[in-house]
């Protein structure tokens, strides 16, 4: 396995759904992926406490008032990191079948279900300008804080799931990316996550392929 070794903001959020941006935090874990090594870009809770203000999960309110809860308390009162993860990759047991246009794994749904009831139990209203509106109610351990933030994340997986817009997801065509994204082109043929990565790479790939002698 190989660790990210660039900030939270150099990650491109370029799936249309921050849930699918969540799921695009690492690569290589797709059946029969030409990548040999799975890259993980989650590779501590600070780093995905700054991923999580990149995505608009949290606000720079919350981040500015769970900073010291997250970069200053002792690593014993530190969320697990694998839990995190290992919501992520339900998250992928769902979407990448269903980018395939085949069904989701009941039991990968239910976990989902569970940590949306966790996420809703979050959701107080609140009168904003007069008006009602939800909010969150605030954090004190960054064990809420995590509980919290994928809470959120797993309303978002739920209303993209019921959407009318589940129609245009997609995997990338790369053999060596394994990224979710929404297809929102005029034509909705998009293949590639990043034409401008994955897109290229292949187009190269091919033109290599016809250049060489046979």
């Amino acid at each position: 396995m190989t660790h990210f070794t660039g900030t939270a903001k150099s990650i491109r959020l370029i799936s249309g759904a921050r849930v699918l941006d969540f799921i695009n935090t690492t690569n290589g874990r797709r059946p029969g992926t030409a990548l040999k090594i799975i890259e993980e870009r989650l590779t501590s809770f600070q780093f995905f406490f700054e991923w999580a203000l990149h995505a608009a999960l949290i606000s720079d309110q919350e981040f500015e008032a769970c900073r010291p809860m997250v970069f200053e308390s002792s690593m014993a009162y530190q969320p697990d990191l694998d839990t995190i993860i290992a919501f992520r990759e339900c998250l992928y047991e769902v979407f990448h079948p269903l980018s395939l246009q085949r069904a989701a794994p009941d039991d990968a749904l239910q976990q989902i279900n569970q940590m949306f009831q966790q996420g809703v139990a979050w959701r107080v209203l609140q009168s904003v300008d007069g008006k009602p509106a939800w909010a969150w109610k605030p954090c004190t351990t960054a064990q809420e804080l995590t509980a919290m933030v994928l809470g959120r994340l797993a309303i978002d997986a739920t209303q993209l799931l019921v959407s009318g817009d589940l129609h245009a997801l997609r995997s990338c065509s790369s053999t060596d990316c394994d990224w979710v994204f929404l297809d929102i082109s005029k034509n909705k043929k998009r293949k590639w996550c990043q034409m401008s990565v994955c897109g290229s790479r292949e187009k190269l790939s091919r033109l290599k392929q016809v250049a060489s002698p046979q």
